[in-house]
């Protein structure tokens, strides 16, 4: 979206629109030398958030100090501190963190006020919205990452002297809750490909219990980043829908995760098969089209998988092939054990899935299968039998 800057009468401000749709109200606060933002999500709202902190800083009540509220401190430490500092996805996290969840109950609350006890009731109603484990109420997982932008901020406050202490500072947070993950068995992994066959899911399930990868890097993917004449895919890029229909791209978040993962003579085909299925779509499609390369596309359009469509799908294939109901990224547990099932090293199943270190593929994604259990008798009553048979 191409800038829009509204030009001001000298000394009454500006605004502006940014690249990414926001609008910003500028001026000037005098005897500082120094210009403030106020953002807004329309120009109507920027020019009459403008006006106000004209009219305070005329009546020399401006909140440029601690007396400013907790959400104008936030946007602006968001914007102006940290913005250059964070990965495109990390930003719209916390965007969202503070738009959502944050502002809404505690940004009209100047700095000076805000208090330990208020932030820890905030946390607490939060924990507790949890529990009706609704879409519109954060996990225990986003409440941690509430108090990362809420604590680095208020911290930046301390840095700056607008306030003498964090009161973020000796909050209890609610305990994390481990969502208990239950990957499929060979059998089920099986079942899963054959019922994905012909469905708009197929080659993502596909690669997903194939490869180990992540639903950002799947659908990411390009045909360009796999060399069938070598076998292999090539995996460095992620992304994911941010807000209201707005697809973003970026580099894996570790040196790992840029890797290149091996795959069958076998799976090369079937994705050559594909790429001609796809062909048709495109031909279908006319000029609809996104020629943009992915593999796991829209296959209405050729464009980016929206992931809360693609969820609603694959709960739906689950339940048409008589299949537990498990999150997507779940595949890529059971990709995980069943490597390990197969007595594959550790390390190895470590550079396939892109893991930074051995304890995250040891502790999270290696899980126990039933028939792993099983073995692990066989092969102890194999080496006991005969002392026992002795006696």
């Amino acid at each position: 979206m191409p800038r829009q800057r509204k030009k001001g009468i000298k000394g009454n401000g500006s605004v502006f629109q940014r690249k990414d749709g926001r609008w910003v109200a500028q001026f000037l606060v005098e005897g500082t030398g120094k210009t403030k933002q106020l953002y807004a999500a329309t120009e109507k709202e920027a020019n009459e958030k403008l006006q106000k902190a004209l009219q305070e800083q005329r009546q020399g009540i401006l909140a440029t100090g601690p007396k400013q509220k907790l959400g104008d401190h936030l946007n602006y430490w968001l914007e102006e501190v940290k913005r250059q500092k964070l990965r495109e996805s990390t930003y719209q996290s916390y965007r969202i963190m503070i738009d959502t969840h944050i502002n809404p109950k505690l940004g009209n609350i100047p700095l000076h006020k805000l208090t330990t006890q208020t932030i820890q009731a905030f946390y607490n109603n939060k924990a507790k919205e949890h529990q009706n484990k609704t879409k519109e109420h954060p996990s225990s997982g986003s409440v941690h990452i509430m108090h990362t932008v809420l604590h680095q901020a208020l911290k930046y406050a301390t840095q700056v002297r607008l306030i003498a202490y964090n009161p973020s500072d000796n909050i209890v947070l609610p305990k994390r809750t481990k969502r208990k993950v239950k990957p499929f068995t060979l059998e089920q992994s099986r079942h899963l490909i054959q019922a994905a066959q012909g469905s708009h899911l197929e080659m993502l399930i596909t690669l997903a219990l194939f490869t180990g990868m992540r639903h950002g890097e799947l659908v990411t993917l390009r045909w360009e980043d796999i060399n069938f004449e070598n076998a292999s895919i090539y995996v460095h890029r992620t992304g994911r829908y941010w807000g209201k229909g707005r697809f973003i791209e970026g580099d894996p978040k570790t040196e790992a995760g840029e890797r290149i993962i091996p795959i069958s003579h076998k799976l090369c085909d079937e994705l050559k098969r594909y790429q001609s299925r796809q062909k048709e779509m495109r031909l279908k499609a006319r000029g609809e089209w996104n020629d943009i390369g992915l593999v796991c596309c829209n296959t209405r359009n050729g464009g980016f998988l929206n992931h809360a469509n693609a969820r609603k799908s694959f709960y739906l294939l689950l339940e048409k092939a008589n299949l537990p109901r498990i999150h997507i990224h779940d595949l890529r547990h059971t990709a995980s054990t069943l490597m390990r099932s197969m007595g594959i090293d550790l390390k190895v199943i470590q550079e396939i899935l892109g893991h930074s270190n051995m304890d995250m593929t040891a502790n999270v994604y290696s899980h126990v299968l039933p028939e792993m259990q099983t073995q692990a008798a066989e092969k102890m009553n194999r080496l006991l039998k005969e002392p026992l048979s002795g006696d």
